[in-house]
């Protein structure tokens, strides 16, 4: 003992050692300089000298590109000039994967410099009087810090001054400057997830081996475009402060319009509460439409077994525990069809042809256990009955919802429309306030409204259904988050759809009949007291199975089957009552936890790798 105990404290020993190593790991750029020189074919050819400081052991580096870059090559440098000969230079050995480069070279408590070579394709525009590249070296994926970040950007001829324009945007630190036949970015620090796009103008004449990209004259365009995103710019911080206000009156008449359809919505139940009286309104209920109730309309795939409570109440279906045909020492349920005559309508009829497939002296018959996913069945089998299972119960549960029962439960509540509409207009015209005042370009000036627009005609359309409902916030979420500059007024905007969201979600679109909205204040009631283990049990083994059938309906049939396995007689009653022989097995076997049903799951893996023109990326280390 004292000997593993004494191998145990090393193992100990070395496991927190090890954590605390790699706790203690780490490393920065401390130097980037970037020499990129644009080709007449419109190419660029990038070199790219990176200076690191590792605290620690590391296998090597990593740098992401996300333009269509080619050639990409790494090796040691000895120089602080990244255009330097790297005749003499050692290479390293480089990996490609998703648009990453994993650079090798191990090192251990040193600085290193590392210089890349690669050229990007497809990031320069030619037109007919200017050559458009708007790039981004390092975008907001960069998870590194970079320090003394330097940029030379060159031409592909000598270009006289007022002949180039440059424009640096989604960058408040650092500097563009024009140098010698070339502009130049300069950054003490680049942090990490800033993006620094840079715009470079030129002649297109200078581009003698490219193809136009678009037979027109530009520059007016493009200086216009770039004027109006520096008036942009300025007059941000003021126009934001305009909108604030009134998006904090539109959170507060929100709340307090959504409070007050709440408390009186008719869906509250305001009828008498006597807990008995509810009780018995359930167990006279028929199982599956208590199912369909407690689902808010939805048949989940367990709710075959809501079924078959049903036609064993009516008398038309018998119930019995019986060994397993597929695994020894255990058991299962087997369910027989027993009245032929039964008035049945076509569910059942169907839910017959289905399930009862077997067949012997006492009559047509199914076993649980063959609608349960089994180990050792290979994918092919699962995946060829999980099909059949959805394509049958999607068929059945058609028949189902068709029944006049299920026909008419609710009505349309028209507080609803005007709680939704209001707010529809209201984040629409947000969304189209910020379109006319924050940085973007003039493409996404026209684009971002027209996609805002048609969503919100279409939510306006379908403005009592909430799948669309959720599909136009995460939609409008997503794009405001992404398109615009993160300011209280854009956060408290985002604020605003996120409530919008979760309050037309809470609120129902419809109101349920009387009758329907005291049974399922009955269900509700149920579900709780079964779930609490204080339902009545009683004494009566028929009503006990009974009001075990519903506990398992309702999806608590474990915590009733607890209370009813405290019952020691029970255990006698196997052969009349076979959920009260072991009702903590028999709820187990019935629970939507445990039945491993065939349905149909299949997924399906993509993988569609793309590049972006306008570059982007980072560095790191592993």
């Amino acid at each position: 003992m004292k000997k593993l105990f004494t191998v145990f404290i090393i193992l100990l020993s070395i496991c927190i050692l090890g954590a605390c190593s790699d706790e203690d790991r780490s490393f920065s750029i401390d130097e980037v300089t970037i020499d990129a020189q644009i080709e007449k074919d419109g190419s660029i050819h990038v070199r790219e000298l990176f200076t690191y400081t590792f605290n620690g052991s590391y296998e090597g580096m990593t740098r992401s590109i996300e333009s269509d870059a080619k050639n990409f090559k790494a090796y040691l440098a000895d120089e602080q000039d990244p255009t330097a000969s790297t005749e003499n230079l050692e290479s390293l050995k480089v990996e490609e994967e998703d648009d990453t480069y994993q650079i090798y070279s191990d090192s251990q408590d040193e600085t290193k410099r590392v210089l890349y070579s690669y050229d990007v394709e497809g990031s320069v525009k030619k037109y007919t009087d200017v050559a458009d590249l708007t790039y981004a070296f390092f975008d907001d994926s960069n998870e590194t810090d970079l320090h003394d970040v330097e940029i030379a950007i060159h031409p592909p001829a000598e270009t006289n001054a007022d002949d180039m324009h440059f424009f640096l945007h989604e960058d408040e630190t650092g500097e563009l400057t024009a140098l010698d036949n070339s502009i130049q970015y300069r950054n003490s620090l680049l942090e990490a997830g800033s993006t620094s796009m840079i715009r470079f103008v030129f002649p297109s004449e200078q581009l003698t081996e490219m193809e136009l990209t678009r037979d027109k004259t530009m520059e007016a365009d493009i200086l216009s475009a770039e004027q109006e995103l520096a008036e942009r710019a300025e007059n941000l911080g003021a126009g934001m402060d305009r909108i604030t206000p009134v998006i904090w009156v539109l959170l507060g008449a929100m709340i307090i319009a959504a409070i007050f359809i709440w408390l009186t919505h008719p869906n509250r139940y305001r009828g008498h509460k006597d807990q008995d009286a509810l009780l018995r309104l359930v167990e006279d209920t028929d199982p599956l439409f208590v199912k369909y109730l407690h689902g808010n309309s939805h048949l989940p795939d367990e709710s075959f077994i809501a079924a078959l409570f049903s036609l064993k109440q009516r008398g038309i279906v018998n119930l019995k525990e019986v060994p397993s045909a597929i695994a020894e020492n255990t058991n299962t349920y087997r369910f027989t069809w027993v009245h032929e005559k039964a008035d049945i309508d076509i569910a059942d009829q169907f839910l017959r042809q289905w399930l009862f497939t077997e067949h012997d002296e006492d009559g047509d018959y199914f076993l649980l256990e063959s609608l349960i996913d089994h180990e050792d069945e290979s994918d092919e089998v699962k995946k060829e009955k999980a099909e059949e299972f959805k394509v049958n119960f999607d068929q059945w549960s058609g028949m189902v919802k068709s029944r006049d029962d299920y026909q008419h439960l609710r009505n349309p509540f028209k507080p609803f429309s005007l709680f939704s509409i209001p707010l529809l207009v209201s984040s629409f015209g947000l969304f189209y306030y910020f379109t006319t005042i924050d940085t973007i370009g003039q493409t996404e000036q026209w684009v971002l409204p027209v996609i805002a627009g048609v969503i919100t005609v279409v939510s306006l359309l379908f403005n009592r259904n909430k799948w669309v409902l959720s599909g136009y916030y995460v939609i409008m979420l997503l794009m405001t988050a992404v398109g615009f500059t993160f300011t209280p007024a854009v956060i408290m905007t985002l604020i605003f759809y996120g409530l919008s969201i979760m309050l037309l979600l809470l609120i129902p679109a419809f109101y349920w009949n009387k009758e329907i909205r005291r049974l399922k204040y009955a269900i509700r009631q149920a579900y709780d007291t079964f779930k609490d283990k204080s339902y009545p049990v009683g004494a009566n083994p028929t009503k006990i199975e009974r009001r075990l059938e519903y506990a398992i309906v309702l999806d608590v049939g474990e915590k009733y089957g607890e209370q009813c396995g405290q019952k020691k007689q029970l255990s006698a009653l196997e052969t009349y009552h076979p959920l009260l022989h072991n009702p903590v097995y028999a709820t187990t076997s019935f629970s939507s936890s445990s039945l491993a049903l065939y349905t149909a799951t299949v997924q399906s893996n993509s993988t569609n790798t793309t590049t972006s023109a306008t570059g982007g990326g980072g560095a790191g280390a592993f």
